[in-house]
């Protein structure tokens, strides 16, 4: 049979419209939730002020809690799952996106996925990555999932929708392993974890050009389906893309996961797809390496090698360069308007580089990632960086950390700074370098806006950071010894039983 993707339209976030639409959708699909069920949506980031448009709206998530609840009588338990981007607490985005006094106007539980043990995986498929992975325990314990991403474009991956939207099922620590040039194959092994019961994008207002701080597009459109391929393949149409050219929805149907073809899908609801499509006509995407988004046009100079990588990739799309990228996009969007031209001149340098380093007196040189490799002269100075990368097979997920805490990322940039002293260049050291770096590198040696230092974020970051890591804490530590504790030692009734 076809898989089928309904196209609605929805002219505004109002809570019981979305709700009526979701509904009318589930009855077409022949769906009811049932179980442990959870809405897992798409809350990279949040904030009202500086990133409105990156996360799956409330209205969205209240209309689909309502329509759950409405033909739910088999639920045993609704939730609200993530793990949004990293250095992030999740308390603090999804207190910011504002689905707290949601969840609980309608009895939903919302899970941290940091803050909660991880379960191994075992992966099935071949072409995996890797033998497992680990995913949070509530995930594991989902029954039903309700998938509700927002569709954007993404400047690593073109576009972001059903399929990525599963990056956030795991914790920071896991989520950026092979989180690099290979980020589409680890997009298409998270859909192994579980399959969802339901799909509902919010694409009432997209996103173009960057994740997180996109422009917005009103694109009055709620996407729903149950097959996360066919869901993908529909919506790349609607913004102009061949889904072949998507690598994570290429890769997924060569998997047999679900069809990349139309002619393979049956397209439904009130709104036909030339229409969807005539909507989104002229959607802005961004796939730019960084030296062409920032050489000649802004004071950043880029150089960049190839990765270290047996497959001969010129470009690690999903690592470093495109935080860098995204960083200075966030800047202008949502902090410094004129960042390009107000930043001090800096040099990146990325991967395996073998050129010359343009760099004049008083202008520092950024050796960026465990894999940057350079030996030359950098202002009349001997320098030879060697590379820190750790091949693939070498990472065990088992015990592979990457301190990717904020607070301890602040505390290394400053210890790095002192270390680096009196020389014209700096060495970050991570695979990937996320943004949290970026942005600290970038305030202290181009003088731009540090976000973290903003004083109208700083209180309510620091309480659900505290919060966060107690619950942590609690949850993967104290609880583990207990029931490991009574597991070893049972009480008389387990005894006599």
């Amino acid at each position: 049979m076809k898989s089928r993707v309904l196209l609605w339209n929805c002219d505004g976030y109002d809570p019981n419209r979305i709700a009526s639409i979701i509904g009318r959708g589930m009855d077409v699909l022949g769906v009811r939730p049932k179980g442990r069920t959870m809405v897992k949506p798409n809350t990279v980031v949040a904030h009202h002020r500086f990133y409105p448009y990156s996360f799956t709206r409330p209205e969205f998530v209240e209309g689909l809690l309502i329509a759950l609840r409405e033909r739910g009588d088999e639920i045993s338990e609704l939730s609200i799952g993530e793990r949004c981007g990293i250095t992030i607490p999740t308390r603090f985005a999804v207190a910011e996106a504002g689905y707290v006094p949601i969840a609980r106007k309608h009895g939903a539980r919302i899970y941290y996925f940091e803050e909660y043990p991880q379960v191994r995986w075992q992966l099935r498929h071949p072409d995996a990555l890797r033998p497992f992975i680990f995913v949070p325990e509530p995930v594991i314990n989902c029954e039903f999932l309700v998938n509700a991403p927002k569709l954007k474009a993404h400047p690593w991956t073109k576009m972001t929708c059903a399929l990525k939207n599963y990056m956030g099922l795991q914790d920071s620590d896991h989520r950026v392993i092979d989180h690099d040039y290979n980020l589409h194959t680890k997009i298409v092994d998270l859909q192994e974890i579980i399959s969802p019961g339901l799909i509902a994008v919010d694409a009432i207002t997209a996103g173009e050009l960057t994740m997180m701080t996109p422009r917005p597009r009103d694109l009055n459109l709620i996407i729903m389906g149950t097959n996360q391929v066919a869901v993908d393949t529909v919506a790349a149409h609607i913004l102009g893309l061949d889904p072949r050219e998507v690598d994570h929805i290429r890769i997924a149907a060569g998997r047999g996961i679900g069809p990349i073809d139309l002619d393979e899908i049956e397209i439904g609801g009130d709104l036909t797809l030339d229409e969807a499509i005539r909507r989104a006509e002229g959607f802005e995407l961004s796939m730019l390496k960084v030296d062409e988004a920032f050489n000649g046009k802004s004071n950043l100079h880029c150089y960049v090698g190839p990765p270290p990588d047996p497959e001969g990739t010129d470009y690690c799309w999903g690592g470093c360069p495109g935080a860098l990228y995204e960083t200075m996009e966030s800047l202008a969007r949502s902090w410094q308007p004129n960042v390009y031209h107000e930043v001090k001149p800096l040099h990146y340098v990325f991967g395996r580089y073998e050129g010359p380093i343009e760099a004049k007196p008083g202008e520092r040189v950024i050796f960026v990632g465990d894999c940057a490799t350079y030996e030359g002269e950098i202002l009349g100075h001997k320098v030879k960086i060697r590379s820190y990368y750790t091949p693939r097979d070498k990472i065990d997920p088992r015990y592979y950390s990457s301190h990717l805490d904020l607070v301890l990322k602040i505390l290394t940039w400053a210890w790095t700074q002192v270390k680096y002293l009196g020389k014209p260049y700096v060495r970050i050291r991570g695979c990937p370098v996320t943004m949290a770096e970026h942005h600290l590198y970038l305030a202290f040696s181009g003088g731009t806006v540090n976000p973290y230092f903003e004083p109208s974020l700083v209180f309510s970051f620091m309480y659900h950071y505290l919060i966060s890591h107690l619950a942590r804490f609690w949850r993967t530590k104290v609880l583990r010894l207990f029931r490991r504790h009574r597991r070893k030692v049972p009480d008389e009734t387990q005894a006599e039983a």
